[in-house]
């Protein structure tokens, strides 16, 4: 028998994808969230009478629904976000940021141990003992780069959740995974790259059809399509730090209507006059760019970038890679020597036994794309016998390589270049952030009219912003083997 509500419960508004008792605990912690905003902004007023608020709606509809999203939302995007990414879990998350008052900045600093303290040798009896010297130790100071989500909603839709707990609950149902998806993708393709922004360069320009080549900017890299998105807006620079950028101004960016990535080629709505072969595209649009700012990188430091000898990356983290061996991963070519190009148990090895060797590493994860992923299961399936089989299952699932006394996965990323694969001591990653990130409310509410050059428009939107950089403390336990060129299957 269906429980009977009253009309107005709000119990009984809708919320897409969630079963009932989910809604219910879902409105509890909601309420709760209100009360606390609530005892905030009239303590005298609501300690006289606790549970009116709990009690009805009509105190719930008199309170901002700004504080409610605040509160309600912050969180749980930070943590969807970091599971749902490919990479982002590799990286052990510090909250331990400090704060510039002058600048504004937001930073940490590391002390790097190159060399350590002491001495030690053998001598005769009345011999001088050996003399110490002293440690290497260097300071860097690493700022953490900010990151914007905007969802946005009509001005209709903005009556509708602006006092209905229900209607703007389902609202944030439909918005929230969408805002998610685009997160994810951005940041897949970051955490791959070396902080700069670039996506890949113009190889060809046919009217408004451009062929794309070196995925993020590193020459021989593939797969340049994957670093784009559909609907988004490209900037371009002749150079890599993105300065200056070519037609600046409010025609300096090309909307992509459409991606082949059979002919790693992208679709435009219009090829902004002076863009030209071999230029580096970037995100951007009319107003901005994720390009480098004066030098200074807009995005977070990738693997391109964390696992690199200086070849790519020469200064990393504030430091220069060349004055510090221990400061420089080690980078295999995978195709040269006895190694067949392909990502196989030769290869593997070889790139452990360095990372072991040279740096006292012991990675614990292999990254690496679907593509070379198939060709190691590819060059396991020698090893398999079957001795009069009554059922039998092809196919892969989960693959793993063993090294010594450790069993290691190996993980693909979809973005990765078919080239590319990483052997990772993880518990060296860093991901640094400034809490679970926050809704801009410096105008008073969360939600901003739209405006533009006419004038101001019946839409709304909310800024997400998210302080956050990625970085290696010991990056020569680590390992990149490139130039793999095997086809998948």
């Amino acid at each position: 028998m269906d429980e009977v509500r009253s009309e107005g419960d709000p119990l009984t508004q809708p919320v897409i994808g969630d079963t009932h008792y989910d809604m219910i605990s879902r409105l509890r912690v909601l309420l709760l969230a209100l009360a606390a905003v609530a005892f905030a902004i009239w303590p005298e007023t609501l300690a006289a009478a606790p549970f009116a608020l709990l009690g009805a709606t009509t105190e719930i509809t008199d309170l901002s629904m700004d504080a409610a999203m605040k509160i309600y939302f912050t969180d749980p995007i930070v943590r969807n976000f970091v599971t749902d990414t490919e990479l982002m879990d590799l990286f052990e998350e510090d909250n331990k940021v400090q704060v510039e008052q002058t600048t504004g900045g937001r930073y940490i600093e590391t002390a790097q141990y190159f060399v350590l303290p002491g001495a030690v040798g053998s001598r005769s009896p009345g011999d001088y003992i050996p003399v110490p010297e002293g440690p290497v130790i260097r300071n860097s100071r690493i700022y953490l780069k900010k990151h914007f989500g905007v969802i946005q909603m009509t001005g209709d839709v903005m009556e509708r959740v602006q006092g209905d707990m229900g209607a703007y609950l389902d609202y944030m149902d439909t918005a929230m995974p969408d805002l998610l998806e685009r997160f994810n993708d951005n940041f897949d393709r970051q955490l791959l790259g070396y902080g700069n922004g670039a996506r890949a360069q113009i190889e060809l320009i046919n009217g408004t059809t451009i062929t794309l080549k070196n995925s993020l900017g590193v020459i021989g890299w593939s797969n340049p399509w994957l670093m784009v998105q559909d609907n988004e807006r490209l900037v371009a620079s002749v150079d890599l730090d993105g300065d200056p950028l070519r037609n600046p101004g409010a025609g300096q960016s090309a909307k992509i209507v459409d991606i082949d990535p059979d002919l790693n080629t992208i679709e435009v709505d219009a090829v902004p006059g002076a863009w030209a072969n071999d230029d580096y595209l970037f995100g951007g649009d009319a107003s901005g760019t994720s390009a480098q700012n004066a030098g200074e990188d807009r995005e977070v430091t990738g693997l391109a970038g964390l696992i690199d000898d200086g070849s790519i990356l020469a200064t990393f983290q504030g430091l220069a890679r060349a004055d510090y061996r221990l400061w420089r991963s080690h980078v295999v070519d995978g195709a040269s020597g006895s190694f067949s190009g392909d990502l196989d148990e030769v290869v593997l090895v070889s790139a452990d036994n360095r990372a072991a060797v040279r740096g006292k590493g012991k990675p614990n994860i292999i990254v690496t794309s679907r593509e070379q992923a198939d060709r190691y299961w590819l060059s396991l399936r020698g090893d398999r016998q079957l001795i009069n089989p009554k059922a039998y299952e092809g196919g892969r699932s989960g693959v793993s390589v063993r090294l010594g006394d450790r069993v290691i996965p190996i993980r693909v990323s979809r973005k990765m270049p078919t080239e590319l694969a990483y052997m990772i001591q993880t518990d060296t990653l860093k991901r640094w952030q400034l809490d679970g990130g926050k809704w801009d409310d410096k105008t008073g509410s969360v939600w901003n009219r739209v405006t533009d050059g006419t004038g101001r428009k019946d839409d709304f939107y909310a800024v997400y912003i998210w302080y956050t950089q990625m970085g290696n403390l010991a990056p020569a336990k680590s390992v990149r083997i490139q130039n793999l060129v095997g086809a998948g299957v």
